[in-house]
C-alpha cells in the first residue's frame, strides 16, 4: 500500500494553520509539522519526514521566499508549494526562482490544496488561475536579460538606496511595505554578491545598472 503524502505546513496565523491541517488530515494526508515561523521550520526540518512543504510567504522575520531557498538547499528532495494571499507578479516570480514548484492563493479550497499537493508529487506545477495569468503575462512581455538578473523593482529599490533613501522612505516612494523592500534588498545583495548598501551602489554604478541620481 502506498504511503500517504506527508506535509510540512508553515503558516504564521494559528487559526488558518490549524484549520488547514485538520482539513488535510481528513483528506488522508499526514501532517509532519504545522509551524508558525520560518525559523521553527528550519530548526525542525532535520527531525521531520515530509514530502511537501506548504509555505506562506507572509511570515514574520525571515521572508517566505528566503525560507523556500533554504528549504531547497537543506532538503533538495522536499517539494515546495506556496499558499499565500500575495499575487504580486514580482513575488510570484521570485518564489518560483527560489525553488517553489507550485503557487496557490489562499482562496483555494482545502480540496484544491490537496489536489495541488498531489500534482507537485507527480512533478507537475500547480498554479492558481490568477497566478497563471501573471506568469503568462511575464513570459509574453519579458524584457531582455540584464546583468545580474535584477528585476525592475529591484533596480528601483537599488536606485533609491544608492541615492540615500532609507528602507522606510524607499517603501513610501514605491508604495510598498518596508518588509517588501527588505526582501528586495536581500535579493539584490545575493545577486550582486555584496553585503552592504555601499557595495551594491558601487557595483550598480560600475555596471551602469541605473542612471546616475
Amino acid at each position: 500500500m502506498k504511503a500517504p503524502i506527508s506535509v510540512l505546513l508553515i503558516e504564521d496565523h494559528s487559526g488558518t494553520r490549524e484549520a488547514l491541517a485538520a482539513a488535510l488530515r481528513l483528506d488522508g494526508l499526514v501532517i509532519a509539522g504545522a509551524l508558525g515561523s520560518a525559523e521553527a521550520a528550519l530548526e525542525a526540518l532535520p527531525s521531520l519526514h515530509a514530502d511537501v512543504a506548504l509555505v506562506d510567504l507572509g511570515l514574520p522575520r525571515l521572508p517566505g521566499v528566503e525560507l523556500i531557498r533554504r528549504l531547497r538547499k537543506l532538503a533538495p528532495g522536499l517539494a515546495v508549494l506556496v499558499l499565500t494571499v500575495f499575487e504580486q507578479e514580482e513575488l510570484i516570480i521570485e518564489a518560483i526562482e527560489a525553488g517553489a514548484q507550485g503557487y496557490l492563493l489562499k482562496d483555494a479550497s482545502p480540496g484544491e490544496v490537496r489536489v495541488a499537493i498531489e500534482q507537485v508529487m507527480q512533478g507537475l506545477a500547480p498554479l492558481s488561475p490568477a497566478v497563471a495569468r501573471h506568469v503568462l503575462a511575464r513570459l509574453r512581455t519579458e524584457p531582455p536579460a540584464r546583468p545580474f538578473g535584477l528585476s525592475d523593482r529591484e533596480l528601483e529599490v537599488l536606485g533609491l538606496l544608492a541615492r540615500g533613501y532609507t528602507y522606510a522612505s524607499a517603501a513610501q516612494a514605491l508604495g510598498i511595505g518596508v518588509g517588501t523592500v527588505q526582501t528586495h534588498v536581500k535579493a539584490i545583495y545575493r545577486k550582486l554578491e555584496v553585503s552592504s548598501k555601499t557595495e551594491a551602489a558601487a557595483v550598480a554604478r560600475r555596471n551602469k545598472l541605473f542612471p546616475p541620481g
